[in-house]
């Protein structure tokens, strides 16, 4: 691994970055929580933290491909400098996209009508709840 860039400033990074547009970066609880349902393996929100500000520097095997799994990259982002650089570069990309969609998004809808931009909220509301549904299907199957 890189001194450069050790296991808990790429951890930092990842919950700095990678996060729904919406809101804030996952708290270390959340992280802890949708590891267990993602993937089954449990930690606790301070276990995370303390890998994260790099008080922990002994993460187990399990641990590390977990929180890969959760955040979406592949296990190798954690030890390879090139890896590493390719998937913060594509996490800047989609940030920067995902912020210029919203704002673009937002900006068609206030040129809506009121009774428009209520049609399109319900829509949206309908979809929201929609993919919540298809993520806790997915969620209630183990692998076999």
């Amino acid at each position: 691994m890189s001194e450069e860039r050790s296991f808990a400033d790429r951890l930092a990074h990842l919950i700095a970055t990678v996060h729904p547009p919406d809101r804030k970066p996952y708290s270390y609880r959340e992280i802890a929580h949708g590891v267990a349902e993602q993937t089954g393996v449990t930690m606790s929100a301070t276990h995370v933290q303390q890998l994260a500000v790099g008080a922990r520097k002994d993460p187990k095997r399990s641990h590390i491909q977990a929180l890969a799994q959760f955040f979406g990259v592949p296990v190798t982002y954690f030890f390879d400098d090139e890896v590493a650089g390719q998937v913060d570069q594509q996490v800047e990309d989609v940030v920067a996209w995902r912020d210029t969609e919203a704002r673009n998004l937002a900006q068609r809808a206030m040129r809506l009508s009121p009774r428009d931009r209520e049609t399109v909220t319900a829509l949206l509301d309908q979809l929201s709840s929609y993919d919540d549904t298809r993520r806790r299907a997915g969620r209630r199957r183990k692998p076999e």
